[in-house]
């Protein structure tokens, strides 16, 4: 009934925890990788697992995952990312839903664990699981999204999610999505630079409850500020190079 596909590269240290939390899907299942040409061990980990393991060239986040969508053959997809993990409890209601169907579509909300800690801070929403053919991919450079055609409604169950192994590779990992934001046909003044790191160190720490979560908090809250100041600064590099 299901497909769960997953975008990697070089990705085999996170599988395993994944793979394994797909045993609480209680529907029929059937696991697609579809990979970028990884240099880790994430192929063979992925066969070795009962994946159906797919090869293509990198072309950019929406272009993988719509090429991964064809791959697809059952009537529902869930896509998950190779750092993400179910619950218990969002498996039973995942494989519930499917059975009842009363919708096209399903936002499942997202925890991430931060310096070894399970956030507080208000989850983010993402859409996940859908009818397979009442998806559409937005074509963006980053942070793609899926668009569902049809009724959507949201998990009450959130997914884990464990996307930074230390601040160096959250500090890594911003500066590479700011670089590929700054790929959009936009430009940025004065403005969008000097208010960005306020606005959003708010919204993170205050709006979205960072404050509960300690120093760890503060630091998740100060980094994602200076992810967004720094994605608006290349925008007004390359307006100025333009």
């Amino acid at each position: 009934m299901l497909d769960v596909i997953v975008i990697t590269k070089n990705e085999g240290d996170n599988l395993p925890r994944l793979f394994g939390s797909l045993k609480f899907l209680k529907v029929p299942y059937r696991v697609i990788v579809f990979d970028s040409f990884s240099d880790d061990n994430t192929v063979k980990v992925s066969r070795k697992m009962g994946a159906e393991v797919f090869l293509s060239p990198w072309k950019g986040y929406s272009y993988q995952r719509e090429k991964a969508l064809k791959c697809s053959r059952n009537p529902w997809v869930l896509f998950l990312d190779a750092d993400e993990e179910l619950t218990p409890e969002l498996g039973e209601e995942i494989s519930r839903v499917i059975l009842e169907g009363k919708a096209e579509g399903f936002y499942i909300k997202r925890k991430n664990y931060y310096l070894g800690k399970l956030q507080r801070s208000k989850p983010t929403k993402v859409l996940r699981l859908a009818r397979r053919d009442k998806i559409r991919i937005t074509k963006v450079p980053v942070h793609e999204k899926l668009e569902v055609e049809g009724k959507v409604l949201t998990l009450k169950n959130p997914l884990l999610h464990h996307p930074y192994k230390n601040v160096l590779h959250h500090w890594e990992k911003n500066t590479r999505y700011a670089e590929l934001f700054s790929i959009y046909d936009r430009r940025a003044n004065f403005l969008d630079i000097a208010l960005r790191f306020p606005l959003n160190f708010l919204k993170y720490y205050i709006l979205n409850l960072g404050v509960l979560d300690g120093v760890e908090g503060l630091i998740f809250s100060l980094s994602q500020a200076w992810y967004h100041t720094q994605k608006y600064i290349l925008l007004y590099e390359k307006g100025k190079s333009g």
